[in-house]
Formats: C-alpha cells, structure tokens, sequence
C-alpha cells in the first residue's frame, strides 16, 4: 500500500482523463450542499479531511462512469484504473466545485449547487466561510464562484472586477488551494477477496457492503452483465412462481458459489472470479431450472413464498448444475433421497441454526448423491415428528412450520368439504394467502358456544385445512358436527381422508379432535421423510 499526496489540480486532471473511476459497487453521490461547503473550508483552513482509498489495477471493471452530475470518459486501454473504495463523497465534491472541462450529464441523477467564496464573511475557525447558492441567489459584489479558481482566462477577468483588498482576499484563497495537498492511499492486488474486506470495513459505519453489486463489477465484460443476465433468468421463471429470485441477489450469488466453488459461504461469495462466473454462469441456470422444477413436482413447493426456507434451494442448484444443456435427470433414487431430505429439512428445522454449516454439509452430500446415486452417502436422519407439532403450533403463513405444514396438506391433493371440487393446489399455493385456508371449527363457534378463547388454541395447525372461500362462507359459524351433513355422503370419506381429517372426529369434542388429527398428520410427515 502506497502513501502520497495530490495536488487539486492534479486530482483534478487523472478524473478527467478517466484514471480514476467510480466502481459499479459504489453508491450514488448523497451528499448534501451543505457538508460540501463545509468540506471547501476545511481546505482552505488546512483542517485534516480524511485520506482517498483507492485500489489499483488494469482489471477493467463495470464502472458507474458518473461522478455526482458528471459522466466521465472510459479510461484509456492498458493503463490502470484507480478505483475509488473510500471518499467517494469528498472526491465527488472536489471535482465537482472546481472542474470546468466536463459538462452536466443531460438528466443528472444529481442536483448539483455551486459552491462560492463569501468575501463579506469572516474568517472565524468554526463559520464557513464557502456557501451554496442556485444563480438567482448569487450576489456577484460579494460571491467569487470556486469553479473558476483554476481557469486562468476566466480567474483573471473575475479579479480585475474587485477591488485591491477583493483580489488581494482571492488571491490568498487560490494560492491555499493550490497549495492543498489531498492525501491518497493506494491499494494494488488483484486479491478480490482482500479489496472485499477492506471495503466492507471502510463503509462498516455506513451500509454494509453490497456484494452482489461489488460481484456484479467484478464480473462485468463487454458482452456479459451479472445483474442482466440473473434478470432474465428472473423472466424465464416467472410463470413458474420463482420470478422473486431477482429481488433475492444474496442467494443468487450463493447459489453460484456452490455451483462453482461447492461452497456458498460469504467467503467463498467474494472469492469467486470473474471469468469463473461468465463461464459457469450457464451451469448456474440449468441447476436453478432444475432446482425449481424438482420443488415444484416432487414436494408441490408452487412458489419461493411457500419454500419453508429459501436457503435449501442452494444444495438443491448445485445438485441439479450441468453443462448439459437438456438439463440432468436424477434416477428415482437419487429422486426419493432428494424428497426425504427436503422433508426431513423442513421438520427438523434443519436451517434454522448453523446454516453455514447445514449448507456445506448438504452440498457435499448433494455432490456425493450426483457421483454415486447411493442414498445412504446422504446420512439422513429422521426426525421426531409427534401430535404436539400440529397442536401447539400456531397458523401464520410467515412461519416456517405453517408453510411445511400446507405443503403437508397439499401431498394429499384436497378436495373442499362441502362441494367436493379439487383444490387446485398450484394456484393456491402460488397466491399463498390467508383466503385458501380456513378453520374446520369455526373460530367463532368455538368462543362463541365452547368457551375456547385464545389464539393459541383457536389457530392451531390441527384446526386448518384447503377450503374455498364460497365453502367457508356457507359453514360460517356452524358446528362441525352440523356442517358435516352437507359434506356430499358419496365422496365424504374421500374428502375427510384427503384432508386428513379422522372419521367421526367432526362428532367430538375440539381437544380431541385436534389430538386426533395432529396424530394422522404426524404419521404423514414420518411417511414423507421415510427413504
């Protein structure tokens, strides 16, 4: 790491020659006119400003080309870049004040407001003595704008305008910041993995690093651009009720990392290559194609909103990644592993905790499953699924146990209880909200006629199942026990079994009936983790 000092002007000169570039994982210019000004006479008072960080190398990067209302020029071919990793602000506002070489952008994203010397201020340690004003406000007796200083035609011609003690003042003012040296350190590697660190605690007092962008830079070339390509591949599944990845760039980059590195740890995140991503970028789509298509025709997972945790979609893309561009196609052992460790997932809440630790184990079976097809090289272990899961667990669709539990449910294909019609459990489970499930004793029947208050026990996962809401309407606040009549007799026994639902439990009473059904549902979750 090297340690200099630059001259503004010369600072002035690399920007508009393109030898210092702002990186795509930068954020926008935010500041505001006020901190600028204060910025100008700290310079000019000699006060400490802070030090640039810049990172030096002939990588050529995707790089956000404006500086606050200014687009800059590419930077010339084999000579390298300093990009920006701290005191982007401060730089912005240097250039900003004092450049005259490079117009506007037509539709800035930034506002900007010249910075200008106030000669009626005095010079007081705490006052600034520098303001931003728009033109109308501008009193040209007493405001000398800054972005002259270094213009010597214009410079002159203003001066000549001003009295002796005036010029004498601007003088004074022009000599100090040609004097000002702004302190620059310089980091050279092509170590991505330590620019990443150094970033990230740069900006630890800010907002946090932004990997996905940073990554998005990194593997940025003429004819490939991360943040496109996972869009379209966002458009590819939509109708398949996963366009939500592209708002999801975290787990798109770890889904990457395992596909690529067989890890998906941050580190492993910041350590992928560029030319790594560009090149497997095509074995990361097929494994998310195949990932998608096994959780929604094998667990009946319709959409990323009803996954229970989205983080087993990643052993899941690394198992299904390929160069084959028909994609892989698991034999049915290796298919009824994949369904009992998703199960099995799911139940013991298996990516609750140490999730790092989950997913590198799970990777590396996924990857022993793909070589050997043996199921028993996945070590899975079935969890202790009792009654007491389905009655002490209350319903909300944000729960990880309410989402396995509907998932439950649509294994048993439902049919509604009173018109007998097929749920159609894609939709359902597309939509995924509160209007598909209903309570099979009414909430209001059992606080109403049976005493039982309480969320806890009204909301239990026992007392839920698929139910239209025309069939919900009819039932309103009736009893089970006389609701239950309306069910059509033909198709009731189907209808009660597809809902997992004991015969004759509409008959008793709600304790038991909650105890009975939690115990039919959890010999249904033991039966779908079984290998």
């Amino acid at each position: 790491m090297s340690v200099s000092s630059i001259p503004i002007r010369h600072l002035l000169n690399r920007v508009a020659q393109g030898e210092i570039q702002i990186p795509a994982f930068q954020r926008e210019f935010v500041w505001e006119p006020d901190r600028v000004q204060f910025l100008m006479d700290s310079i000019y008072k000699g006060f400490p400003i802070g030090t640039l960080l810049f990172w030096r190398t002939r990588e050529k990067l995707q790089a956000d080309r404006d500086l606050g209302p200014y687009t800059l020029p590419e930077p010339k071919d084999q000579y390298p870049i300093d990009y920006v990793l701290d005191g982007q602000q401060r730089l912005t506002s240097i250039f900003s004040v004092f450049q005259t070489e490079i117009s506007q952008s037509p539709n800035p994203k930034i506002e900007w407001v010249d910075v200008y010397f106030d000669l009626n201020a005095h010079e007081d340690a705490q006052d600034s003595q520098f303001i931003a004003l728009k033109p109308e406000d501008v009193n040209q007796n007493c405001h000398f704008p800054l972005k002259i200083l270094f213009n010597v035609a214009a410079y002159g011609a203003h001066v000549r305008k001003l009295s002796e003690d005036q010029a004498a003042i601007i003088d004074d003012l022009q000599n100090r910041f040609k004097e000002a040296q702004i302190p620059v350190e310089t980091i050279e590697t092509n170590d991505h993995s330590k620019i990443a660190i150094v970033f990230e605690r740069v900006n630890r007092g800010g907002v946090p690093l932004d990997t996905y962008q940073l990554l998005a830079a990194w593997t940025w070339s003429g004819d490939f651009d991360l943040r496109s390509k996972f869009d379209d591949l966002s458009s590819e599944i939509d109708g398949e009720g996963y366009a939500e990845l592209a708002s999801d760039p975290d787990l798109l980059l770890k889904c990457a990392a395992a596909v690529i590195a067989d890890e998906s740890t941050a580190h492993a995140v910041v350590a992928l290559k560029g030319s790594d991503v560009r090149d497997k970028f095509s074995n990361l789509t097929l494994g998310i194609k195949g990932a998608v298509e096994f959780l929604k025709k094998q667990c009946g997972v319709a959409s990323l909103k009803v996954l229970p945790y989205r983080t087993m979609l990643i052993p899941l893309v690394r198992f299904f990644s390929t160069d084959n561009e028909n994609g892989f196609h698991p034999s049915g052992n290796q298919l009824s592993t994949l369904r009992a460790w998703f199960w099995i997932s799911c139940f013991s809440r298996r990516y609750s905790n140490s999730v790092d630790t989950a997913l590198t184990t799970d990777i590396r079976a996924m990857i022993k499953l793909r070589e050997s097809g043996d199921p028993s090289l996945f070590n899975l272990t079935t969890p202790k699924i009792e009654f007491t899961f389905f009655v002490e667990n209350v319903f909300s669709l944000t729960s990880v146990n309410t989402k396995t539990f509907i998932l439950l449910l649509s294994q048993c294909k439902p049919r509604s209880f009173l018109s007998g019609a097929s749920v159609d459990i894609e939709t359902a489970l597309l939509s995924c909200n509160r209007t598909e499930f209903h309570h099979i004793f009414p909430k209001n029947y059992l606080q109403n006629q049976l005493g039982i208050k309480g969320r806890d026990l009204q909301f239990c996962l026992a007392n839920f199942a698929f139910l239209s809401q025309t069939d919900n309407r009819k039932i309103k606040n009736k009893a089970p026990s006389v609701y239950q009549r309306d069910i059509p007799q033909a198709d009731r026994d189907d209808i009660l079994s597809r809902a997992l639902i004991p015969p004759d439990s509409l008959e008793g009473a709600y304790a038991e009936f909650c105890e009975q059904r939690g115990r039919l549902l959890a010999q249904k979750a033991r039966d779908l983790c079984q290998l």
